[in-house]
């Protein structure tokens, strides 16, 4: 090899390096962390509500008891 294949040899190593070190690439690297942080954590709320019993008396068991105020109730 001569001098000159080496030194091609040589820049081209460090051409395919990414760029880790400037600012875009940190925010790159903070977005996808957070990201993946993100993803994470609705995974593991899920399975902590899949797992965990349900709650009685919220919302939902209250709906059968909401009517109109004023309104007249239906004849029975």
């Amino acid at each position: 090899m001569s001098v000159a294949e080496i030194a091609d040899n040589k820049w081209e190593l460090e051409a395919i390096k990414p760029p880790v070190k400037t600012p875009a690439a940190i925010g790159q690297i903070a977005l996808i962390g957070g990201l993946g942080l993100f993803f994470l954590y609705i995974t593991i709320m899920s399975v902590v509500a899949i797992v965990t019993p349900k709650k009685e008396g919220g919302l939902a068991d209250q709906y059968k008891n909401l009517n109109a105020a004023g309104a007249p109730q239906a004849a029975e």
